[in-house]
């Protein structure tokens, strides 16, 4: 199975309905719902055969679902989330971790909650995170205490970390890759050797992951020569496959950040946002699948 993803659904209006017209007329068929964003009959609108819907859990942007005092260390005296995911990491390093930990568990179990009570308990639980924040080891410990605790089984949990293979087999894409996403790759990567062993009494489904090295980047030239790459590595190892796209792109007259703390608006204005946009739309006449 191959997973085409949507993340951030609940930006605003106009990002939801580009979502929903590429689950609609492309290949999308998997949506991340950011619990704290714009998201009024979500459920209503998305839930269906043909669409997976997973909880974002967003720790970085917007307000927390938990009372203020609960998270303090999180938010700033607004009430907004105050910490990018580099702020989170260096936070988990050389704040006091125990209490970190408290109050990320606190958050993580209140969007859940929210989750479960918009879903309804029967519906299969997806998560995956607002700019991979769940692979912070200080905040995987706590998600996993968390579906401990509260007993909450997961069908599906997004880990990103991309494997090396698929690229190493497609030189001519060597040198269209930016020092950025190079990075993150290589920081989730070693990120997810430190988390893994916290999964080691859970069997929850993972799949290969695809979106971090070409993130913002992901067209339909990169995806077309990557992918098949990803199809024969999953083959060989019998597992399934997502693909993340960032479609829901806005234009600056539909802005409705006002009163919001939208820390990656720059991000959700750039042109690439609308080349991912396209490619989710014309990879559906491809047989990708």
């Amino acid at each position: 199975m191959i997973y085409f993803c949507a993340d951030d659904y609940g930006i605003s209006r106009s990002s939801n309905a580009r979502i929903e017209e590429c689950f609609k007329n492309g290949v999308l068929n998997k949506i991340s719902v950011l619990p704290n964003g714009d998201l009024s009959d979500f459920n209503e609108r998305l839930l269906s055969e043909n669409i997976k819907l997973s909880l974002h859990l967003n720790l970085v942007e917007g307000c927390p679902l938990s009372k203020k005092e609960d998270v303090s260390l999180l938010v700033s005296e607004k009430g907004f989330f105050k910490y990018s995911f580099i702020g989170l990491f260096f936070l988990s390093l050389f704040g006091n971790r125990r209490l970190l930990e408290k109050q990320l568990y606190n958050e993580i179990k209140a969007q859940i909650d929210f989750w479960e009570n918009k879903m309804g308990e029967k519906t299969p639980i997806l998560i995956d995170s607002h700019q991979h924040t769940h692979m912070i080891p200080s905040v995987f410990k706590a998600l996993v205490k968390v579906l401990k605790e509260e007993n909450i089984k997961v069908d599906y949990l997004r880990i990103p970390a991309e494997p090396l293979m698929p690229f190493i087999k497609t030189p001519s894409l060597y040198f269209t890759y930016s020092l950025v996403n190079i990075i993150k790759q290589w920081l989730l990567n070693l990120l997810w050797l430190i988390d893994k062993k916290e999964l080691k009494d859970f069997n929850i489904p993972t799949a290969l992951f695809f979106g971090i090295l070409f993130s913002g980047e992901m067209d339909q030239k990169r995806v077309a020569k990557i992918l098949p790459q990803y199809i024969k590595l999953a083959n060989k190892t019998s597992r399934d496959i997502e693909v993340l796209f960032h479609p829901g792109y806005l234009e600056e007259n539909e802005t409705d950040f006002k009163n919001k703390n939208i820390v990656f608006k720059d991000f959700y204005l750039s042109k690439n946002r609308k080349t991912e946009f396209d490619s989710v739309m014309e990879l559906v006449e491809r047989s990708v699948t």
